[in-house]
């Protein structure tokens, strides 16, 4: 997998230097409120450092990047295609930004770079992802990038001590 360049990021692989990145907001509670389960409880240093040798050493599954600050290259967020179905051609794509970095439009020109990886270098048909109803700016970041709602699992998530809705978005090759 090469790196992919965009105007201002870059994807590129994930390196070891990035373990302080990743660990600046696995225990941030505002940087993982609306990610998967597994971040919702705090994490050890031991538990990044395992994760990332995964990601470094290919067994994590799917294709992941980090996004990286194209004149630097240092850690902004990452980005993932999970989920990969070769038969039906379509993936779920999962992002962060991590602290300080949110709110400038990293996180939407990594996403359109990798939505054009799926469809241009993977040849998928479909990418899509679950996201929950209240967390408003992902869900304008998404819908820029062309996303449309696809539908809407009602009280489908726990977050904050109350449930939410978690709306199922999708992009076709075809947008």
């Amino acid at each position: 997998m090469g790196r992919i360049t965009g105007d201002r990021i870059v994807l590129r692989e994930y390196r070891s230097e990035d373990l302080s990145a990743l660990r600046s907001w696995v225990n941030d509670s505002e940087t993982t409120k609306y990610l998967s389960g597994a971040y919702r409880r705090p994490q050890t240093w031991e538990q990044t450092e395992e994760w990332l040798s995964r990601r470094l050493n290919g067994d994590a599954g799917g294709e992941g990047f980090v996004i990286a600050d194209r004149e630097t290259m240092k850690y902004i967020g990452q980005c993932d295609l999970m989920m990969i179905d070769p038969i039906a051609r379509k993936a779920e794509i999962a992002i962060v930004i991590a602290p300080g970095h949110r709110g400038k439009g990293f996180g939407l020109e990594a996403v359109k770079l990798l939505v054009s990886y799926a469809f241009n270098d993977m040849n998928l048909n479909r990418v899509w992802l679950k996201c929950a109803s209240e967390n408003t700016s992902a869900v304008k970041c998404y819908e820029s990038a062309g996303f449309t709602v696809e539908g809407r699992l009602r009280n489908d998530l726990f977050i904050g001590g109350k449930y939410q809705d978690a709306l199922i978005m999708g992009i076709l090759r075809n947008f």
